[in-house]
């Protein structure tokens, strides 16, 4: 799990570590295909259509119809979405299919509509939870971010100190070998000896330095 990736936009949003918690527990990495998942709902004997008429029957069928654990409406929107003839997927990746996804299938576990095997098989469809998380778990990523974040910095600011001091040194010796050339430099290439000459251009070269 990914802070900048995975909490940061969630944070943005606005949401409590709790709910970024409950995201990111409840998307797959894929979006579940509408094929496979009525396939998965035949071959589980917990929906099919009828041969003959195309309804919906069996278990979830019935929870529809009867809402005797108060998951028909959830049960009603999946089976509408399945209908749509452009329905290609139910995209458990993104909100709010993902969070929708997840309570109904938690509510369909609780009731004993579903086993533990067919609520982890529902998921593998889409390739099996991306995250386990919890608000914890959200806050540690947080932290150790910052921590990163900060330690990054501060390598940073190091480097850039470092830098600095380094044009500064380099044009501070610049600086040295101008005024050198134009005091020293011509006392020494005068081809004569001019102890006078010289001390009058280092005191000249000091002044300068001082001045500076």
């Amino acid at each position: 799990m990914d802070y900048l990736s995975d909490i940061q936009p969630l944070e943005q949003d606005g949401k409590t570590d709790a709910e970024i918690a409950a995201f990111l527990s409840a998307v797959t990495p894929s979006p579940i295909l509408i094929a496979d998942l009525e396939n998965f709902l035949d071959f589980e004997g917990l929906a099919k259509r009828n041969p003959l008429t195309g309804a919906w029957e069996g278990t979830l069928p019935d929870e529809v119809t009867n809402n005797a654990y108060g998951l028909g409406l959830g049960l009603a929107a999946l089976f509408s979405h399945i209908n749509k003839p452009r329905s290609v997927h139910v995209d458990t990746t993104v909100d709010p299919w993902a969070s929708s996804a997840h309570a109904l299938l938690g509510g369909l576990l609780a009731a004993g509509l579903i086993t533990a095997a067919q609520y982890d098989d529902f998921y593998a469809l889409g390739g099996g939870h991306s995250h386990d998380a919890t608000a914890q778990d959200v806050a540690d990523a947080r932290t150790l971010w910052q921590a990163e974040e900060a330690l990054r910095q501060a390598e940073e600011a190091q480097r850039q100190a470092e830098a600095e001091a380094a044009a500064n040194y380099s044009n501070w010796t610049a600086e040295y070998w101008v005024q050198h050339n134009s005091t020293i430099a011509p006392i020494l290439d005068g081809g004569t000896i001019d102890n006078a000459g010289l001390v009058a251009a280092l005191r000249s070269l000091a002044d300068s330095i001082e001045g500076a």
